[in-house]
Formats: structure tokens, sequence, C-alpha cells
């Protein structure tokens, strides 16, 4: 019996040994394995915030690319409608002149037919 008790014992701390390695190598992998998937749940939610902030950074941008396309719109429409008034202008200057022209040729045109009205009459008045 002095041989097998320090056989049994030694098989006991055997098994023992071996069941507290596996269970400490079992408990390490487990923690690899959260500490590997908290890092993906960071890498996830850090991807989601960038994705979020270029997101948001884009239709910023899109919102002060349309506002100066509109700013510019109407800028051009002010100066269009600014050169029709003028032109509008400059046509009813013209439009003007040509009636006052045309009212002084009209009052020419009656003078010279009094003129010649009255030159037949002293002309048929001579004969």
């Amino acid at each position: 019996m002095d041989v097998l008790l320090p056989i049994l014992i030694g098989v006991v701390c055997s098994v023992v040994f071996f069941f507290t390695g596996y269970v400490y190598r079992r408990n390490i992998a487990e923690a690899k394995v959260a500490k590997a998937e908290d890092a993906v749940k960071k890498m996830i939610d850090d991807a989601q915030k960038r994705a979020e902030t270029i997101r948001k950074e884009t239709i910023l941008e899109a919102k002060e690319e349309a506002y100066k396309i509109k700013s510019e719109s109407e800028k051009d429409l002010r100066d269009r409608r600014n050169e029709l008034q003028r032109s509008e202008r400059r046509l009813a200057q013209r439009e003007e002149t040509l009636d006052k022209k045309l009212d002084g040729i009209e009052q020419r045109e009656a003078q010279l037919n009094e003129k010649f009205k009255e030159a037949e009459r002293v002309e048929a008045a001579a004969q």
C-alpha cells in the first residue's frame, strides 16, 4: 500500500491539475473572444459614427452648393431684369423721339400743304 498511495495521489493531482488547466485555458479563451468581440463592436460603432459624420458633411455641402446655385441664379435674374428695364427705357425714349419727329414732320407737311394751297390760290387769282 505504500506504493499505491503515492501513485493514487499522483493520479488525483494529475486529474485535478488537468481540469484546473482546462478551466483556466477555457477562461482565457473566453476572455480573448470577449475582447475580440468588444474590439469588433467598437470598430463597427466607430465606422457607423464616421459614416454618419460623412453623411452629415455631404448633406451640408449639398445644401451649401444649392444655396450658392440659388444665389447665383437670383443674381443672374436680377441682372437680366435690370438689363431688360434699361432696354425698355431706351426703347421708350426712341419711341418718344420718333413720335416727336413724326409730329414735326406732320406739322411741316401741314404747313407745306397750307403753303401749296396758298400758292395755288395765288396762282389761280393771278390768272
